[in-house]
């Protein structure tokens, strides 16, 4: 686990100042080592976090003649299998690493090499023959990757996060608005656009080729929805039981200790159960808490599953004084808002895990690839529906206590506003957001449509309702999950590791049909079922809760002061981006309990600390 980074300058020019620059910006990826490339036009930088081969892994790493040099982010979990077939057609290797495998197999295979790759990585390669970079990221996008690019100099400058361009003196951060009109909508990005004006993500699945001065991006990878019917149910489980044991196993590769993340649910701790199996008995599991009662606290369940998989586990309760003074070190690693407030906690329990131990692995993918949301359940009984109206009897029989607002949402509402029917959850602000917006950023977005972005996604979509819902998570919030994973974690200069969006599980999950995965009309069936001899009782009893935070109850009592401190400072008031008017009226309903506004509080919280690290450049505290 690394930071990588690098400019190629196809007019040439002292660059590498700015490369090793770019570099110290993103140290905390990579304490253990660092290294440079540098040739006429191009220079590569290379921050490392040891995990594999510790004393022969420095990067960059070259191939046999020098011709291709490597700076590379992530893991690749069959890169032993690939080492001895590159092996037989030939090549040298002077370490054991899984970076001189991709380089090779460039070498050998050229961009197909991608396709070749079981792992989370994002690595860039120099072919001085053919004068070429070439940059990848894997399939689902579990390791970032970004890019300016100014065609007109035909010059690309990359990096593992965002906050590396700072050292480039091209660069000046400033806001892009479609950016923020799709935060304020989805609570999301949905497509390659950041926060930062002339910044891009390299898509997920997706690779890049930088030569002569032009550059192209290309989609090697895709889902596939193709259905695979198996003769039993019990298949399903049974193949699941397999291919997540498989996983484990490949992922539990290390020469340095690890552990698990154990919330209680399901995801994790399945990952845990066969981690604990088979590191022989031995695991270090972590988990987070809110002490503001049961409905914030999972300690319960998961100290049950510890007892049961005999694992050492570790807690950690996170409180009000942990947000104030930790939510700008938060957003200045995240780059920018992403998501929920979920990254709050989680960091803090990254930084609990970096006290014992280097790798963590997590059960992140199961919700989206098993159907562990309302949503899908929704979806698949208008699917029902559809076919017949009868069974919305069926529909009304099976929902429980909790699913109702899903339902309204997912399957009445659509009938009156269509765009609720799209796939995802909109924000509530979907039809005001315009209005939260400072009167010039307001004229300037006025032909902006952030529901482009979502079409533009569906137009690549299955036709299948639910096959689309799924695809939409795939592209659009669970790449949001693993970034957030990835930054909260590299923080602390941990690395985070996911099983279950091993390519044969994702490759598995997409093909089991909806009828299977919701088996009974209930959520997440195959996981339950599968691990049902391994796991707790207590597990199967329980509402889902998925990391809850308080920020409700905290924005109106001990938080308030410091929210409304930074809302209301002259210096928010009179940026332009949003309304003075809104933001006293919406922190006035939700101190007051007039009304619920605490996603959109923290919304407008995350984009006014974005603006005072990065735009105002208040960001010595961060760094220190």
């Amino acid at each position: 686990m690394c930071g990588i980074c690098g400019i190629y300058s196809f007019s040439g020019g002292d660059i590498s100042p700015a490369v090793r620059a770019m570099n110290g910006r993103i140290r905390h990826r990579g304490p253990d080592d660092d290294g440079y490339f540098d040739a006429p036009g191009v220079s590569l930088g290379h921050k490392r976090l040891s995990i594999i081969d510790l004393s022969r892994g420095h990067q960059p790493i070259y191939n046999e003649d020098g011709s291709c040099v490597i700076v590379y982010n992530g893991e690749l979990y069959n890169y032993k299998e690939l080492r001895a077939g590159l092996i037989d057609a030939g090549h040298v290797f002077t370490t054991e690493t899984d970076t001189e495998v991709i380089l090779h197999a460039y070498e050998q295979y050229g961009a197909d090499c991608v396709s070749l790759f079981n792992g989370m990585f994002a690595f860039a390669v120099w072919d001085a023959k053919a004068a070429r970079l070439f940059i990848a990221r894997d399939r689902v996008g579990i390791k970032p990757l970004y890019y300016r690019w100014d065609e007109g100099r035909g010059r690309l400058a990359f990096a593992s996060e965002i906050k590396a361009f700072l050292g480039d003196p091209l660069f000046k951060a400033t806001l892009n608005p479609e950016a923020l009109s799709d935060y304020l909508v989805f609570q999301n990005l949905l497509d390659d656009k950041t926060f930062f004006s002339g910044v891009r993500m390299l898509l997920p699945g997706c690779y890049m080729a930088i030569c002569a001065g032009r550059m192209s991006i290309t989609r090697y990878w895709d889902p596939s929805f193709q259905k695979r019917r198996m003769p039993r149910h019990d298949d399903y489980l049974a193949s699941f039981r397999e291919i997540l044991r498989a996983s484990v196993k490949r992922q539990l590769m290390s020469d340095v200790p690890l552990g698990a993340y154990l919330s209680g649910g399901f995801d994790s701790s399945s990952v845990a159960s066969y981690a604990a199996e088979l590191n022989g008995g031995q695991l270090d599991t972590f988990t987070g808490y809110f002490g503001e009662g049961d409905a914030f606290d999972e300690r319960s369940a998961a100290m049950n599953v510890a007892r049961r998989i005999g694992a050492v586990a570790h807690t950690r309760e996170i409180g009000m004084d942990d947000f104030e003074s930790t939510i700008f070190k938060i957003v200045y690693h995240l780059d920018e808002p992403r998501v929920g407030p979920g990254a709050f906690p989680q960091y803090h329990v990254s930084k609990l895990v970096s006290e014992h131990v280097k790798v963590v692995l997590t059960g992140h993918g199961g919700d989206e690839l098993f159907c562990g949301y309302p949503l899908y359940k929704m979806h698949y009984f208008a699917r029902l529906i559809a076919r017949n109206p009868l069974h919305a009897f069926t529909l009304i029989r099976n929902l429980k206590p909790g699913e109702w607002k899903a339902a309204v949402v997912n399957i009445l509402l659509p009938l009156v506003y269509p765009e609720m029917g799209l796939g995802l959850n909109l924000s509530r602000n979907h039809r005001k957001w315009r209005g939260m917006l400072g009167s010039g950023l307001r004229e300037a977005m006025a032909g902006y449509d952030p529901l482009g972005s979502l079409r533009a996604l569906l137009a690549g979509a299955p036709d299948d309702r639910l096959d689309r819902v799924q695809y939409l998570y795939l592209k659009t919030y669970l790449p949001s999950l693993f970034i957030v994973e990835d930054k909260v974690g590299m923080a602390h200069s941990i690395e985070a590791r996911l099983p279950i969006c091993d390519n044969e599980m994702i490759d598995f999950a997409l093909s089991v049909p909806f009828e299977d995965k919701l088996a009974g009309y209930d959520l997440k069936h195959i996981v339950k079922e599968a691990m049902r001899e391994r796991l707790p009782a207590e597990l199967y009893n329980r509402p889902k809760m998925g990391f809850p935070t308080p920020i409700d109850r905290w924005f109106r009592q001990g938080l308030g002061g410091f929210v409304s401190s930074l809302l209301l400072d002259d210096r928010c008031l009179s940026r332009g981006v949003f309304d003075p008017d809104i933001i006293r009226t919406y922190l006035q309903e939700h101190t007051s309990g007039q009304r619920n506004r605490q996603h959109v509080l923290w919304q407008m919280l995350n984009v006014e600390i974005w603006h005072r690290i990065f735009v105002d450049g208040d960001d010595a505290f961060v760094l220190n």
